[in-house]
């Protein structure tokens, strides 16, 4: 066989290998969410890896969560309780706490299998924890205030009072995931060998709780409730650990504290935001803090490259991570238009640097060896452990979801710039169906992020994932008013609706011109969130969707206001007025204004107890809608909130995916 042949059949049996690699990958279903396993928490006790991993149970419609250890590149399950929670690393044990009636339990585990056992109990809702060493540590812990005596005689007052009504006197009164709010405050505590010292006044609400290296000092904030119209901002008090007294530090007046972080034993790493009445959006700076001195100077304006932040994902856990502080500068994650970036803060001029490259996530980190241990993801590939020694590019150490992922068709991301009409050179995506057919057109969604002051990046979204699998193109960038850009690109104050639909409408007419494959007769649009009140917003001044799916959305700015548990600051850092000043400011920016010349089919998808976007301004839209003959469908899902699409029940997760894609598939896959 000469080599011209050869070479042909090494060709086609290849061809014919991947061929058949691809046929027999399974499509993304409605219920994949389930089958992935989100990582979070990590944590190291030398050279050893230990995690969480969170699942759906479809069988049991709930969530399970258990602690992991790494071992030879596999998760080694070393609890089976599904519902572990956070932890701490004290020595080489693992330190896990319970609650029991107003009790908390302290439970140590070795780093083998075996389970926790008891360690000490105080009689005490403990929240934050900081430890000195295994007898003496400092913790918060929440105090309720005690409810007016009733006016009733006692052989009137019936056991079950809570159930049969609701009594509030403060705002905000209910809150979005915890439901009522009963008046309370976070208290200080020390425990010293068994005894329990109270160090704040009972008005207190701490928080933020930090330990300098050499645990000399103690820093805290205190954001103490004093009613909406107050004063801006908390106050951070620095608390010597030798006497316990505290002194207030400052940094300037009326401002709020957010990051704080020790640099050295003496040195505070601070986020200090102040009122900013013409971009409220605008990102923080941040300062240092001598505890010692009080002396304070500005690090870095936050302006580009702020700490923290993350893109979007409805399959991710909770990660969290703190700040690294290294000779050189700080290192932490930073959202960078589309995606979250490893970074470096240079003590020396203030300047950042990005770490890790482009089209790498990361969504946890903290120091490893001489490196980093990041979870993370390349573009839709599955969370993962990786190391990454600050240079070359992060290395996969876990098979945890990426075998999984290799037995699915993924669809890929690919880039679609545009330019808007401010002259800003952007970017967004497309996901293309799966087994895309040449020469065909196929229905195109437009999916809008939450927020807005978040972003889409090109991690794997399971809803997008499924509606590429089930033959739609799916379309979403990140228009003014979202994160990763600056401060002045998320302003959005008293323009809501303008640029930001401005920025939607052009990249919508730059994915219609560059991709051929888009029907541009067969274009649906659905968000949550804001995504839900663009979504609002858009059929009201445009006929070009033929399908629209509003999620937990706002349609009155008017009501939201006075409704949601942060209207009294929201509405106003969005709308640029309240309903005293300026009505009409925000009726003008209220989709509900608009509703009489909607002809798009809409989906409404709403929870009960959704205190963020509250019920009411799901119902007011729909019907308008339904007053002015729009073809128009309510779901109302029961005990859940505003966080139904990323951790309700996996059965109401998989009815409310399955009520849009077949309001999309009735009106956009008619041809």
């Amino acid at each position: 066989m000469n080599k011209t042949r050869l070479t042909i059949c090494l060709f086609l049996a290849i061809t014919s290998v991947w061929t058949q690699a691809q046929t027999n990958l399974q499509p993304i279903g409605i219920d994949f969410f389930a089958k992935i396993r989100s990582i979070s928490n990590v944590k190291t006790i030398g050279d050893e890896i230990f995690f969480t991993l969170r699942q759906a149970n479809i069988k049991d419609d709930n969530y399970t969560t258990d602690l992991f250890q790494l071992v030879e590149g596999k998760a080694v399950r070393l609890t089976n309780t599904g519902h572990f929670g956070g932890y701490e690393i004290i020595g080489e044990a693992i330190v896990t706490q319970k609650q029991k009636d107003e009790s908390t339990i302290f439970l140590k585990q070795s780093k083998g299998y075996g389970g926790p056992q008891e360690w000490l109990r105080i009689p005490y809702r403990v929240g934050q924890v900081k430890f000195l060493d295994d007898t003496h540590f400092y913790f918060t812990s929440s105090k309720r205030e005690k409810p007016e005596s009733s006016v009733l005689p006692d052989s009137l007052v019936t056991k079950d009072a809570d159930k049969r009504y609701r009594i509030f006197e403060d705002l905000p009164f209910w809150s979005n995931g915890r439901g009522d709010i009963k008046p309370q405050h976070s208290l200080l505590y020390y425990y010293n060998n068994g005894e329990v010292t109270l160090l704040t006044d009972t008005l207190a609400n701490i928080g933020s709780l930090e330990l300098s290296p050499n645990r000399n000092f103690l820093v805290y904030i205190d954001s103490r409730y004093h009613g909406f119209k107050i004063p801006y901002g908390n106050h951070l008090y620095v608390l010597d650990t030798k006497n316990n007294k505290a002194v207030e530090r400052a940094v300037a007046d009326s401002v709020r504290y957010g990051l704080v972080k020790f640099i050295d034993n003496e040195s505070l790493l601070l986020s200090v935001s102040a009122r900013n009445e013409d971009n409220p959006q605008a990102n923080s700076p941040y300062y240092s803090l001598n505890v010692v001195t009080g002396k304070s100077g500005l690090l870095y304006d936050g302006d580009q490259y702020p700490i923290g932040g993350g893109t979007l994902s409805d399959v991710k856990g909770n990660n969290r991570s703190d700040v690294i502080l290294e000779k050189q500068g700080i290192v932490y994650a930073t959202t960078n238009v589309d995606y979250t970036a490893l970074a470096r803060l240079s003590y020396q001029n203030g300047k950042v640097t990005l770490l890790t490259p482009a089209g790498f996530t990361v969504d946890e980190y903290i120091p490893y060896q001489k490196g980093y241990l990041l979870i993370g993801s390349y573009g839709q590939g599955a969370q993962e452990l990786f190391t990454f020694d600050g240079k070359t590019a992060p290395q996969r150490i876990s098979d945890i979801n990426t075998s999984l992922f290799e037995q699915y068709t993924v669809s890929k991301t690919q880039e679609i710039k545009y330019t808007n009409k401010a002259g800003q050179q952007l970017r967004g995506f497309i996901l293309p169906p799966v087994n895309r057919e040449p020469n065909k057109k196929y229905p195109t969604i437009l999916n809008i992020h939450g927020g807005p002051k978040s972003a889409y990046g090109i991690s794997f979204f399971h809803e997008m994932e499924y509606w590429a699998n089930q033959g739609y193109a799916v379309i979403f960038a990140n228009p003014r008013g979202s994160s990763g850009n600056g401060s002045e690109f998320a302003k959005l104050k008293g323009d809501f609706g303008g640029r930001d639909y401005d920025d939607l409408m052009s990249f919508v007419d730059a994915s219609l011109a560059q991709i051929d494959y888009i029907d541009a007769d067969r274009l649906g649009v659905t968000g949550g969130s804001y995504g839900g009140v663009m979504t609002n917003w858009i059929i009201g001044h445009t006929n070009r969707f033929k399908a629209a799916a509003s999620q937990r959305s706002i349609s009155n700015w008017v009501t939201f206001e006075t409704l949601s548990d942060i209207g009294f600051n929201f509405g106003p850092n969005y709308t640029g007025s309240d309903i005293w000043q300026n009505v009409e400011a925000l009726w003008r920016q209220s989709p509900l204004a608009y509703a009489d010349k909607v002809k798009t089919p809409t989906l409404f998808i709403h929870s009960d107890e959704d205190y963020r976007c509250p019920l009411p301004e799901g119902i007011q839209m729909f019907s308008a809608l339904k007053y002015n003959n729009v073809p128009s469908r309510i779901v109302i899902f029961k005990g859940e909130n505003h966080e139904l699409s990323r951790n309700g029940h996996p059965l109401n997760r998989i009815k409310r995916l399955s009520e849009i894609t077949n309001w999309f598939d009735h009106y956009l896959k008619v041809q």
